[in-house]
């Protein structure tokens, strides 16, 4: 019998473990069987109760949620890190090279895409057939980050970057206030397109009001 609303995808997991515990839930790609997942046990069973020199009660950091020398890969390394820096602060065009070539390492490492290959096709499409890049861009849409996540100047950019584009940006949470949403300069229009309205943070009515655009309703408590 299988019970849920099965609105997930489980990732990394065998097929031999799906049926066990997850009936009837996707699992594309495969991944972990139970003796993986076993092993795994016991090999943290083992380094905490081992006999080791030094401090038991130091922890080695596997680096599951920031970057440690050694420990689990990050899209967002020190090295792609530096030299995005490189490139952005110095124009250095040599540095960017280096940031898509670490970027690109990374995503193969970190990604489901970056395990695929490109397949060319030995048949070239009709340039009349493709669409133009200004029409492309009209669908980009910014995920829905707050002034806790990034800076008020990096919301802004996004917001500005949108609007020259005829994508969306979007308020994240709390809505954006009126010296945003009431800006008309067609060049530097900070004005979101999808306004964000949070049950359990607030709105300002003038925000709701002001309704040119997208209304996003979060009704998180």
């Amino acid at each position: 019998m299988i019970l849920g609303a099965q609105i997930f995808e489980a990732v990394g997991l065998h097929e031999e473990v799906i049926k066990k515990c997850f009936e009837g839930t996707a699992s594309r790609i495969g991944g972990a069987t139970f003796r993986v997942l076993a092993q795994e046990v016991l090999n943290r069973h083992a380094y905490a109760y081992s006999r080791k020199e030094g401090d038991n009660f130091i922890i080695t950091n596997p680096g599951f949620y920031h970057w440690r020398q050694g420990g689990e890969k990050h899209m967002n390394d020190p090295t792609t890190i530096a030299n995005l820096q490189d490139a952005a602060r110095n124009n250095n065009k040599s540095a960017y090279s280096k940031f898509v070539e670490s970027a690109t390492e990374s995503t193969r490492w970190c990604t489901l895409r970056g395990q695929l290959d490109m397949r060319v096709s030995k048949q070239q499409v009709d340039i009349s057939e493709v669409e133009p890049a200004a029409n492309i861009v009209k669908r980009f849409v910014t995920g829905a980050m707050s002034f806790g996540s990034i800076s008020l100047e990096a919301h802004s950019t996004l917001a500005i970057a949108m609007n020259r584009l005829g994508g969306k940006s979007n308020t994240g949470e709390g809505g954006e206030s009126p010296e945003r949403y009431l800006n008309e300069d067609p060049q530097n229009n900070t004005r979101s397109a999808i306004k964000q309205v949070e049950g359990k943070y607030g709105n300002r009515r003038a925000t709701c009001r002001h309704r040119q655009g997208t209304i996003a309703l979060s009704l998180a408590a």
